[in-house]
């Protein structure tokens, strides 16, 4: 427990999207803000690191004209780097709304949670 209640969900990016700090401190400030990143750094490292062991991963082998359909939301997904030529890798995003992905799979005769 800390000062903002319990923890609902994680968003991580080990490359960037931190979510709305403080501004870092210059380096005369005397403020906590220094042990807030510092802290913030060492918990976003610990995070990296458990999501890096193999045990964490599920690994599946795409063939050309795959589709991977990912509920951003519930999964927490990733690429590994890959030589693409003589065939680039196209990633293309949409999002859509789960009202509106529920609605459809209704209509189309399949089960919906």
């Amino acid at each position: 427990e800390n000062d903002w209640g319990p923890v609902t969900s994680i968003r991580h990016n080990d490359l960037d999207r931190l979510p709305d700090l403080p501004p870092y401190p210059s380096l005369t400030d005397n403020s906590n803000f220094t042990t807030f990143y510092e802290k913030l750094l060492s918990a976003h490292a610990a995070w990296d690191n458990i999501l890096r062991r193999d045990e964490m991963r599920l690994v599946i082998d795409l063939e050309c004209g795959d589709c991977v359909l990912v509920a951003n939301q519930r999964c927490m997904h990733g690429r590994f780097a890959f030589d693409g030529s003589p065939f680039p890798r196209v990633v293309m995003g949409c999002y859509v709304g789960m009202d509106e992905l529920g609605s459809k799979w209704k209509h189309s005769g399949f089960s919906f949670p």
